[in-house]
């Protein structure tokens, strides 16, 4: 109950950030915002992201067998290492697409990158306290960054000094705030001394490859209607449609505490019949039926939410209405998302992410035409529960009984 409430206050911070910046911004230049996060989180999900599940699993798994991780944290450290090379190495060449993309300038750009270094620091600090078993101390870390990526943001509001260049500021100073604040509480003894176990390398890469494929699925799903939004519609559309977005993704990354949360237990425990029923029969249905009544309190708030913002968002309640329906079949498959990475069943997973996201994206370019800012909405709710439908068939089919003999 600590780590959910600590992760729950933590992503409710994020989830608060982008409404002060709305309202700070016109419609217009909260699109940019919205379009320049897009590039920061496509390369987090590509570089960083992929390799957080094989850690988690490789290392809790490593932990329980000689009680330290140095295996799996030799592979991650190598895998982070190689990530920012490979950003380093892209960003460059892609400036100008970037700033034609999100409609800002190479100053803007500049921030934006170091903003991608940021959430890759402290993406990494969170991992490594989940995979050393200190699931409390990770969800610290989250707090942390997001009550000071708020408080930055809030001080440069009322200082009215509120720009794209300070907003994406806040990320690598809050990365920085987070590493001075944890440095002392790692436990080194679990991590070193470093060594290369080829086994480890071979296994977390097939692993890593899965789920960057499935990572970079996931991205389009949560970023992929603003391809289609660029096309047809204003700036100022796309930031309407993405203040409702991303009180929406903030309500999705609350129910993904629940991946993040029984990972590493289900990870100990999966071939443990008696604690699989329990997790998936009494935790699953207490959680989700609490979830289902938040997401409708919030569903009839909405207007009340956007009473704050001015004529430029009026579309943007309609659209997080409809995306909130989308929420219920993304918190009923978050329960099945840690059995399938600790069963290695990454092979399914990913490539139903695949299908996830050219649905999103086909039905995106028969909707948008015609319903606008509605039609992006609908599309991705759609998807989401199409997802869900294709992970209770497949649980029913392929694992209940592997779990539950």
């Amino acid at each position: 109950m600590t780590f959910a409430s600590l992760q729950a206050v933590g992503q409710t911070f994020g989830m608060v950030a982008p409404l002060v910046v709305a309202k700070a911004f016109s419609a217009d230049l909260f699109g940019s915002y919205s379009l320049s996060k897009m590039i920061v989180f496509f390369f987090a999900a590509i570089l960083v992201s992929s390799s957080q599940a094989p850690f988690i699993v490789f290392a809790s798994q490593e932990r329980t067998q000689s009680g330290k991780i140095n295996r799996a944290f030799t592979v991650q450290l190598m895998f982070f290492t190689l990530g920012l090379c490979v950003f380093a190495g892209l960003a460059l060449p892609l400036s100008r697409q970037m700033m034609a993309f999100a409609g800002i300038n190479a100053g803007d750009l500049l921030f934006v990158l170091l903003a991608f270094v940021g959430l890759a620091l402290e993406t990494f600090v969170c991992n490594l306290f989940m995979a050393m078993g200190q699931r409390v101390r990770s969800s610290l870390v989250e707090l942390v960054f997001g009550s000071s990526s708020l408080g930055f943001i809030i001080a440069f509001y009322l200082a009215g000094s509120i720009t794209l260049r300070t907003v994406f500021l806040t990320y690598i100073v809050s990365a920085l705030v987070v590493l001075v604040t944890f440095i002392k509480a790692i436990d080194f003894r679990q991590l070193l001394p470093l060594k290369v176990d080829k086994r480890y390398m071979k296994d977390m890469l097939t692993f890593t490859k899965w789920i960057m494929l499935g990572a970079t699925a996931l991205y389009f799903v949560n970023w992929g209607d603003n391809l289609v939004l660029r096309y047809y519609k204003s700036m100022a559309d796309i930031g309407a449609y993405n203040l409702g977005y991303q009180i929406f993704k903030g309500v999705v990354m609350l129910a993904l505490i629940v991946n993040s949360y029984f990972l590493p237990f289900v990870s100990q425990h999966i071939s443990d019949g008696p604690r699989m029923r329990d997790y998936l029969s009494r935790k699953r249905s207490r959680i989700f039926l609490v979830g289902v009544f938040c997401i409708a309190l919030l569903f009839l708030a909405v207007p009340y939410i956007f009473n704050f913002y001015g004529e430029g968002y009026r579309d943007s309640a309609a659209v997080l209405r409809i995306l909130l329906v989308g929420t219920v079949p993304i918190l009923h498959t978050a329960f099945y998302v840690p059995i399938l990475n600790s069963l290695k069943r990454y092979r399914f997973h990913q490539t139903v992410n695949v299908f996830h996201v050219v649905l999103n994206l086909l039905l995106d370019m028969l909707l948008v035409p015609v319903m606008g800012l509605l039609g992006a909405a609908v599309a991705t709710t759609t998807a989401y529960f199409c997802q869900a439908v294709t992970f209770e068939i497949y649980f029913r089919l392929r694992l209940r009984k592997l779990l539950w003999q």
